[in-house]
């Protein structure tokens, strides 16, 4: 049964204090590490100001032709550069306590901060519906997410680019479907095999996949293959059992799991095409706090707020995994 208290307010409750515990342990956020990866400064990029976000990107060639003596040359222009467009979009929290409450916690009766705390409270809360959106689809006013640059399926248009007409806009993708600790050959694991497969698609585009971004099914099917006959890594001194990283690298690429990449998917990332963009006004800062006597209320009123979007300059450079089955 849980502890529950019940106690009569009488002498011997009246006379000995609590022991008070003052920090206040998260009970209800999880680890968001997709967004801490975007925050990191490879992947993301502060800016001054701007409404949008725009980027030039070279979608075609010319054609080079052999010519001998008086061979007559083609001359035909080419327009090879078009150009993706990117709108900024704001998250806020609301940071309210009333003047009440705000003199209540004070002096010597404090436990805590409140006001800080609601700050504390306020940022958590940001980075849970950023890192939910940056994992998922854009709808309304919300940023893009992986699942609109690296979709399931051909054809999207991302940044007013038409990936239908203009197929180099276009990411890598596997939708084959594979669970990781089969193995079709013998000591090798279909998980480990399709990885390869995916990243040499990014490879041939000239990519280096950096991040393998995934759920934790998936990454736990990893660290059980490692674990596995013929790919062992139990250490024997000391009987310290299986060692490594929970996350173990693949090759050169970090292996990230999040809880809220959709179940089946793996996202294979090219840090230097894909960013988190930050203005830097609205860069997780808190606004400043004003009164709401206006309203007839004693209270005081902020936002915690972020301007970012989630971008990409080459989609030929990132590849999506939909079919992958993990532990």
């Amino acid at each position: 049964m849980p502890q529950t208290t019940s106690e009569v307010w009488n002498t011997r409750w009246s006379a000995t204090r609590r022991t008070i515990r003052p920090e206040v342990q998260d009970g209800f956020f999880e680890e968001y590490a997709y967004t801490d990866l975007l925050r990191q400064a490879g992947l993301k990029m502060t800016d001054r100001g701007g409404k949008e976000i725009s980027t030039r990107v070279a979608t075609s060639g010319g054609s080079a032709t052999a010519f001998d003596t008086y061979d007559v040359l083609p001359k035909s222009p080419i327009d090879p550069v078009e150009s993706a467009h990117y709108k900024r979009r704001y998250y806020a929290v609301p940071i309210i306590l009333s003047d009440t409450e705000d003199w209540e916690n004070s002096g010597p009766e404090q436990v805590f901060d409140e006001l800080s705390y609601l700050d504390t409270n306020a940022t958590s809360s940001l980075v849970k519906a950023i890192n939910e959106d940056a994992l998922g689809a854009q709808a309304g006013k919300t940023m893009l997410g992986t699942q609109d640059l690296m979709a399931d399926a051909a054809g999207a248009t991302i940044g007013g680019i038409n990936s239908a007409t203009t197929t180099a806009w276009e990411c890598q993708r596997s939708t084959s479907a594979v669970t990781f600790t089969t193995q079709t050959v013998t000591n090798i694991f279909n998980g480990i095999d399709h990885w390869n497969d995916v990243i040499d698609l990014v490879r041939i585009q000239g990519g280096r996949v950096s991040h393998i971004v995934t759920t934790y099914s998936i990454v736990r099917a990893y660290r059980e293959a490692l674990s596995s006959q013929g790919y062992a890594r139990t250490t024997t001194q000391n009987a310290r059992g299986i060692g490594g990283q929970m996350n173990p690298p693949f090759y050169d690429s970090t292996l990230i799991a999040d809880n809220d990449v959709a179940a089946l998917h793996c996202y294979y990332i090219d840090k230097r095409h894909l960013k988190l963009n930050v203005l830097r006004q609205a860069n997780f800062t808190t606004t400043p706090f004003v009164t709401l006597q206006s309203n007839g209320q004693l209270a005081q009123l902020a936002y915690k707020v972020a301007g970012v979007q989630q971008t990409t300059d080459n989609r030929r450079r990132l590849a999506v995994s939909t079919a992958l089955t993990g532990a």
